[in-house]
């Protein structure tokens, strides 16, 4: 009569050892899908941010070359100075204030 065979069972430490040599690739590969996500929310946001400093910058440009020109100059002196070029003349209306 033959005793049936037993199985052969791994000690609890080697349990240990193998749950966390595949707990180790799996950890990793978790970090570099969040890592990868996270560019792009990045890159994402960092050309929203290129656009923006773009339209700035294209709007500066344009301010520069207007304060060549002297079209600005000519406008902060006629409206914050109140000056007026040489063969110009300026007419002044007063309200007459009448207090009853």
């Amino acid at each position: 009569m033959m005793l049936p065979r037993r199985k052969k069972r791994l000690p609890r430490g080697r349990w240990f050892i193998i749950f966390f040599l595949l707990a180790i690739p799996l950890f990793h590969l978790t970090r570099k899908v969040y890592q990868f996500s996270n560019s792009k929310y990045e890159m994402y946001t960092l050309k929203k941010d290129i656009l923006i400093l773009e339209a700035e910058n294209e709007v500066l440009e344009n301010r520069i070359g207007d304060y060549k020109k002297g079209k600005f100059v000519e406008a902060r002196a006629r409206d914050d100075l109140g000056m007026i070029r040489e063969d110009e003349m300026i007419y002044i209306i007063l309200k007459n204030d009448i207090s009853h």
